[in-house]
């Protein structure tokens, strides 16, 4: 199978904005690796363009005046003619409302102002890969439709059998409601034999490195006395021309063999075992999508049958139809991996590869409501690198970041079960979420991660405190309530952090809020 293009750099690109600035940068970006841009400064006027001539890709402005972005894009989606085109927002409002609004009326992705060159690079090319993934799949599916048309007139031409239609109608709804390419071929192979009235059916696919054939789980017999043929033959390898399978897959034709027993139709390995059951005839056809083999259906029947065009045929139709459902499978395995992708930026920090501020806001709100159900405690940690700013002054940013990642992985070592989390929290601040941990097994991780840091001996000769890079960690806990404001347990631990700094720095300090203290009624009452 041929791997999916990836989006062609001169796709066209609308960008919407009325800042002019911004469209000078957002279209300088793009235009530098080789991008068709287009310009435009309201909605109103965007709506005709992209009637009049709609681009691959359309990078949309929120706070616009007259039309807005969200009723640009809504508009957009409610016309059939731009309904399927990509739109990503762009805005300096950061809010998570504004985001899911955004979603909400039909956009794809959303970049923050101010824009970094290689963010919008790397979304708007992903974004243009799905939309040239779904415009391949388009095109093949009518490419198919337009096959099945042609196929349909060959088969009233030809006057087939009812049987024979039917045996289509069938392939086709088994292909449409099968899981997966092996529970398709099953039922197919079972349809098969029965109409064309053969015995067995069988499949060979390609191995991993496309050096022989194996034989492929999905199979059928008429009767168990064949079962001892299929045991022989889900045994063998087939190099290209060796056998029947191995024919069929260099010439990408499908073969006939009237009667295997002939000298000179050697081409069925094991022959004294198929002719011991009476076997004679023997059918491979290839699956073939894209001028690529993807499997081998052979049959086999237990007379002497001279060549039938009109069988071969019969097979190939279904043969072509499984080779749609395999390429199916594969682009949506490929759409899969490349949403994971998407997912994955939009959830972990970018320097660090912890999970990001975002990320933390959900997980925490996700285990306080929880914990609250189960009435057990929540533990947090709130961590900062002692006098950063001045080892960044003195070793300069980019060894800054370098000692951002080596602090990330190493906390992030130190926390190991599944509900916990670590995430950046800010600039060089850490937070780590550990679900059902009293105070005492917060404290003990909190000392881990200090140890684990020092271990790392990062040197930080203007560190007051120490010869190397050192935390300050403030540890609390809580039994989290439904009508108490889950800011309480952050509040608290930043309290006991900027105490940890108070006291010197380079320590952990535990403070855990009294249930009776008026701040606990102050979050009560929000």
């Amino acid at each position: 199978m041929n791997s999916p293009q990836e989006a062609s750099p001169v796709a066209d690109i609308l960008i919407v904005d009325d800042h002019p600035n911004n469209l000078r940068v957002l279209s300088t970006i793009l235009e530098d690796k080789g991008y068709q841009v287009r310009k435009i400064i309201s909605g109103k006027l965007a709506l005709k363009v992209i009637e009049a001539e709609p681009p691959d890709l359309i990078l949309l402005d929120i706070l616009m005046p007259e039309l807005d972005g969200y009723e640009v894009c809504t508009l957009l989606k409610k016309n059939p003619k731009t309904s399927a085109i990509p739109v990503i927002f762009i805005s300096a409002l950061d809010e998570a409302f504004d985001k899911v609004k955004a979603f909400e009326v039909g956009g794809v992705d959303y970049i923050t102002k101010p824009f970094h060159a290689a963010e919008v690079l790397a979304r708007v090319k992903h974004q243009l890969t799905i939309r040239s993934l779904h415009l391949a799949l388009h095109h093949k599916n009518q490419s198919l439709y337009e096959q099945n048309l042609l196929l349909a007139q060959e088969i009233k031409e030809r006057e087939r059998t009812e049987s024979e239609i039917n045996l289509l109608l069938k392939a086709t709804q088994a292909i449409s409601e099968a899981v997966d390419f092996y529970s398709a071929l099953e039922v197919v192979l079972l349809h098969i034999c029965q109409v064309i009235g053969w015995d067995f059916g069988e499949t060979w696919i390609p191995n991993k490195t496309q050096t022989s054939l194996e034989c492929c789980a999905g199979w059928y017999a008429k009767d168990s006395q064949l079962e001892s043929f299929r045991n022989e033959r889900k045994t063998l390898n087939f190099m290209p021309n060796e056998g029947l399978p191995g024919k069929v897959w260099l010439s990408k034709q499908a073969e006939w063999i009237e009667d295997i027993s002939y000298p000179c139709d050697r081409l069925v390995w094991r022959t004294s075992v198929a002719l011991d059951l009476g076997l004679k005839t023997a059918l491979g056809v290839p699956i073939i999508f894209d001028n690529e083999v993807l499997a081998i259906l052979i049959f086999f029947k237990r007379e002497s049958l001279k060549s039938e065009q009109r069988i071969v045929n019969l097979v190939s139709a279904v043969a072509a139809q499984l080779g749609s459902l395999i390429q199916l499978k594969k682009v949506e395995a490929t759409l899969k991996r490349m949403n994971s992708d998407l997912n994955r930026l939009a959830t972990l920090d970018e320097l660090t590869n912890v999970a990001n501020r975002r990320s933390f806001n959900e997980h925490f709100k996700q285990e306080w409501r929880r914990l609250a159900r189960e009435r057990s405690p929540l533990s947090l940690i709130l961590c900062d690198l002692d006098y950063f700013k001045l080892y960044n002054d003195t070793y300069g940013h980019l060894a800054g970041d370098f000692c951002l990642q080596q602090v990330a992985q190493a906390i992030q070592q130190e926390v190991n079960r599944p509900a916990d989390l670590v995430a950046r929290y800010g600039g060089e601040e850490f937070t780590i979420i550990l679900p059902n941990t009293p105070i005492q097994g917060a404290l003990k991780v909190a000392e881990r991660m200090q140890s684990a840091v020092r271990s790392l001996q990062i040197v930080h000769a203007q560190s007051p405190v120490h010869d190397y890079l050192t935390l300050s960690l403030g540890v609390t806990s809580i039994i989290p309530q439904i009508k108490l404001d889950p800011l309480i347990l952050i509040a608290i631990a930043d309290r006991a952090l900027y105490e940890a700094k108070q006291q010197g720095r380079n320590r952990a300090i535990v403070k855990v809020l009294d249930s009776s203290s008026p701040e606990m009624e102050f979050y009560l009452s929000r």
